[in-house]
């Protein structure tokens, strides 16, 4: 990719901005804080889930402790972290550019789409670990494409051990390889990416069966986060009378609780497999309908889940620079205005958002309902894709001749 140097020295800048220009480099809530209390015992000798608490799955404790390693100090570990993060969003970016190659997308387009996350995102691109796991999924995708389905999936699992939300594209993958591969690579890719969950999760069960099992409720009992969709239906019906949301203050966020919450979390719940069922379901194609359709699933966890952290765009950075390589101009815009409101939001309004100013909610609203639009313009690309496959196959090959109806003739043999 000979883009390639110039794409990194635009991100590089970019991160130069959140470190050193506004509004890029606010930084007033991130999770650099949680990150050292974690790190600090663990590098001490200290185990996850058995002496320090982890909410992650198990591989996220490597992704978050590595820093460390240069000091846990408040100003060292920042700028480690901010260091480790770059090169994660370096690796982000290249596998951007090698999806978009094969899959038939302008490599320099999404090379560029994606350099740019840092001034889409802002500091938050520094200092959570979430583009760990996204380089994971890219590698798994592009594994995948590359016709190694076993890697592949492999690779997929441990993206999923590191924060869960690429487990998501898991169907769609395996239901993309039943029709393209032999009988047995299905299954052994299957195997491959069981044995990547289980290992790490037998690891953490052994370690402390109650730690683990703690992060299962943990995340079962959280509250509807401030920033969600389910959050934006219930402070509007707050709003038109039908129930008192209240804040609250529990699991390290800001939520609300409601009569209708866990009916309005459980409809999204339902939409989002949904909608997940239907991305796999028009999978079946070449390897970029593959790659959009994991990709959707993705969108439409981070989308219709009770929580909506900030940092959930940074899932959607390689959603919009692949669309962006592959002419899919509209589906590109609509993540990148997200990323943007989210930016307007977080975290200089935060604060305002959870004392319920108009201006942070109504932005944050916005932002869902364009969070919206990406999964219906994600969906109407995969439809597309399909119904010109389907004209393809029904294409008579170049140079068949047709008869007087437009049919092609038969060969009796």
């Amino acid at each position: 990719m000979k883009r390639a140097p110039g794409a990194l020295i635009l991100l590089a800048a970019g991160w130069a901005a959140t470190l050193w220009i506004a509004p890029w480099s606010d930084e007033r809530v991130n999770d650099l804080f949680v990150y050292r209390v974690f790190t600090d015992p663990v590098l001490g000798g200290g185990l996850p889930y058995r002496d320090v608490f982890l909410e992650y799955p198990p591989l996220a404790a490597p992704a978050i402790a590595l820093p460390g390693i240069l000091g846990t100090g408040e100003e060292v570990f920042r700028w480690a972290f901010a260091g480790w993060t770059f090169l994660l969003a370096a690796a982000v970016t290249l596998l951007c550019g090698a999806l978009a190659a094969r899959t038939g997308g302008a490599a320099r387009r999404a090379l560029l789409a994606a350099a740019l996350m840092p001034l889409l995102c802002g500091a938050l691109v520094r200092t959570h670990f979430d583009l760990a796991p996204v380089a994971l999924l890219l590698a798994a995708l592009l594994l995948l494409a590359s016709g190694r389905p076993r890697l592949g999936m492999a690779t997929l699992g441990l993206a999923a051990m590191t924060k869960g939300f690429p487990l998501v594209a898991a169907p769609v993958a395996l239901a993309w390889l039943a029709v393209r591969a032999d009988r047995r690579t299905p299954a052994q890719s299957l195997a491959a990416l069981l044995a990547a969950l289980a290992l790490p999760a037998v690891a953490a069960v052994a370690l402390s069966p109650g730690g683990a099992w703690d992060v299962v409720t943990y995340h079962l009992e959280r509250p509807v986060q401030v920033e969600s969709l389910p959050a934006s239906g219930l402070l509007l019906l707050d709003e038109l009378g039908a129930g008192e949301a209240d804040s609250v203050q529990s699991h390290r966020s800001d939520g609300l609780e409601h009569p209708a919450a866990d009916a309005l979390a459980l409809v999204c719940l339902a939409a989002m497999l949904s909608l997940i069922a239907v991305a796999t379901a028009l999978a079946r194609g070449d390897a970029r309908r593959l790659v959009l359709a994991s990709l959707t699933a993705v969108a439409a966890f981070a989308t219709l889940g009770k929580v909506l952290s900030p940092q959930y765009m940074l899932w959607l950075i390689p959603l919009g620079a692949l669309a962006f390589a592959w002419r899919l101009h509209a589906l590109a815009a609509a993540t990148a205005a997200a990323a943007v409101l989210t930016q307007i939001e977080f975290p200089a309004r935060y604060f305002d958002l959870v004392d319920r100013e108009l201006f942070p909610v109504a932005v944050i609203a916005l932002r869902n309902l364009v969070l919206l639009a990406v999964l219906a313009l994600a969906l109407r690309a995969l439809r597309a894709a399909r119904h010109q496959d389907l004209l393809d196959r029904d294409r008579p090959p170049v140079g068949v001749p047709l008869d007087q109806d437009g049919v092609e003739p038969r060969v009796l043999v």
